[in-house]
C-alpha cells in the first residue's frame, strides 16, 4: 500500500483514536488532532487545537496542507434536555461538530484536488438517522448535517479525483457512550436487544471501515454513508 498522509482529528481517545491506529497500521503517517493532551502512540506526531476556533483550522491547514486523507471525527455532546441547552452550548456543538469539519475539508481538500487524489471521511452517528434517542437534539442536527456536507463535498470535489464519504456509527464502547448512560440510566440495557447483533462495537470495527474508505480499495465509494450500528437502524 502506498504510504501516503493522514489527518484525524479527535485523536485522544476512543473512535479517533482506534481509526489513527488502523491508519497507521495500513502504513499512512498519521497526524492526530484533539483539544486534550495526548500520547503519540502510533501517530507520527500530534496537534492540539480548539477545533471551535477558525483560527486553529487555518493553523493546522498551513501545517499539513500535503494531507491526502482526512478523517472529522472530533465532537463534542452536551447531554441536556431541550429546555435546558444554553445559546453558548449550542454553538459550541455546531462550531466543532459542523463547522470544522466544513472547513477542514475546504482547506485540506483544495491540496487533494490539486494533486488529484484524496479522501475525506466524516464520522456521523447513528442520531442523524433517528434524531437521537437520548438528550442530544443539537448533536444529531449536526451529524445529519455531516451527511449533507459529505453528499455536497461528494459531487463537487469528484471530478478531481477526491472521494468524499460519511460512516454513521451506533452503539460503540467509547467514553461518549459511557456518558450518555450516565445522564440516562439504563440507556444501555434498553438499546442492546434493539440490535440485532445484541452487544456494543470496539471501536476498531468502526476504524476498519474508515481504512477501507481511506484506501485505494475504496476508489469508486464516494457521497455514501455507511451504518455500522449492527442493524440497530437500517436505512
Amino acid at each position: 500500500m502506498t504510504q501516503r498522509t493522514a489527518l484525524v482529528t479527535g485523536t485522544a481517545q476512543g473512535i479517533g483514536r482506534a481509526i489513527a491506529e488502523a491508519l497507521a497500521a495500513d502504513g499512512h503517517r498519521v497526524i492526530g488532532v484533539d483539544v486534550r493532551d495526548q500520547d503519540t502512540g502510533s501517530m507520527s506526531r500530534t496537534i492540539r487545537a480548539d477545533l471551535a476556533e477558525p483560527a486553529a483550522i487555518e493553523a493546522i491547514a498551513g501545517e499539513v496542507e500535503d494531507a491526502d486523507i482526512l478523517v472529522n471525527n472530533a465532537a463534542i455532546l452536551v447531554e441536556k434536555p431541550i429546555e435546558d441547552m444554553t445559546i453558548v452550548e449550542f454553538d459550541r456543538t455546531i462550531a466543532v461538530n459542523l463547522r470544522a469539519p466544513f472547513l477542514l475539508s475546504r482547506a485540506i481538500g483544495a491540496g487533494m484536488k490539486e494533486r488529484g487524489w484524496g479522501r475525506i471521511v466524516n464520522i456521523s452517528s447513528v442520531g442523524a438517522r433517528t434524531g437521537a434517542v437520548s438528550q442530544a437534539a443539537v448533536y444529531a442536527a449536526t451529524k445529519a448535517g455531516l451527511i449533507a456536507l459529505t453528499k455536497n463535498f461528494a459531487r463537487n470535489y469528484g471530478p478531481f479525483g477526491v472521494t468524499v464519504n460519511a460512516v454513521a456509527p451506533g452503539a460503540i464502547e467509547t467514553p461518549m457512550a459511557l456518558a450518555q448512560a450516565e445522564v440516562t440510566p439504563g440507556l444501555r440495557e434498553s438499546l442492546t436487544p434493539q440490535i440485532p447483533l445484541r452487544r456494543f462495537a470496539q471501536p476498531a470495527e468502526l476504524a476498519a471501515v474508515v481504512a477501507f474508505l481511506a484506501s485505494d480499495a475504496a476508489s469508486f465509494v464516494t457521497g455514501a454513508t455507511v451504518d455500522v450500528n449492527g442493524g440497530w437502524f437500517m436505512y
